[in-house]
């Protein structure tokens, strides 16, 4: 249901509710309603809205999906493990995460609400990966994108959360044409990461222990 459609249908719902009321029960219906606009979260408040005006609406599409955390992979997970940290800054960081998922580099997306996208680097077993991770999964198998120089299709993995540029040498070669500039920003036909910009100024200084691991 579209958010005009909502509006639409909870102003004929209000409008039928308040012709009906007296003066008293109108009264106690606006007291109600003012304190639902306490309610900080904006599902909650419109929950609470609903619930004043016996307007339930379906908002499935509203809400994020809940995806049970097992079905994030430890990449993942490690790749996300200094979100909300004040180094959390956008600029590269680097982590040791030894058998867990080897050695990262991860770029937080510039612009964005946190839980933000990451461009992640990853060494682990001798084998290099440069992939997107994302905070809310993808919903295609592959998707078509251009960075720096390049243009790919990446495929998408680990539930839809990890967006990859491939193992080994294309990944390296994606890499490299990195290197040049100071920042990359994403282009795709898909808008969850259409316009996503990172800020690569330190990145060739972090991957360095990366590349000497993995031998390139």
């Amino acid at each position: 249901m579209t958010p005009f459609l909502r509006f639409i249908l909870r102003s004929v719902a209000l409008a039928t509710a308040f012709t009906a009321l007296q003066p008293s029960a109108w009264a106690g219906l606006i007291e109600e309603a003012r304190r639902c606009t306490g309610e900080v979260q904006r599902l909650e408040r419109l929950a609470c809205f609903d619930a004043v005006f016996d307007t339930p609406v379906d908002r499935r599409a509203e809400a994020p999906a809940s995806v049970p955390a097992s079905l994030r992979s430890e990449q993942w997970r490690q790749a996300y493990a200094s979100a909300g940290n004040p180094e959390d800054t956008g600029t590269a960081v680097y982590r040791d995460t030894g058998r867990a998922a080897g050695q990262l580099v991860t770029v937080a997306a510039l612009g964005v609400e946190p839980p933000r996208p990451r461009l992640v680097l990853q060494c682990h077993n001798n084998i290099t990966e440069l992939s997107l991770m994302m905070p809310e999964p993808l919903k295609r198998e592959r998707i078509r994108l251009a960075m720096g120089s390049d243009t790919m299709e990446w495929r998408v993995r680990d539930n839809g959360f990890v967006l990859s540029g491939g193992r080994g040498l294309p990944s390296i070669h994606t890499v490299q044409t990195l290197l040049v500039g100071p920042d990359v920003r994403i282009d795709s036909t898909d808008s969850a990461i259409d316009g996503l910009l990172f800020d690569l100024s330190g990145f060739r200084q972090a991957i360095e222990p990366l590349r000497e691991r993995c031998g390139w």
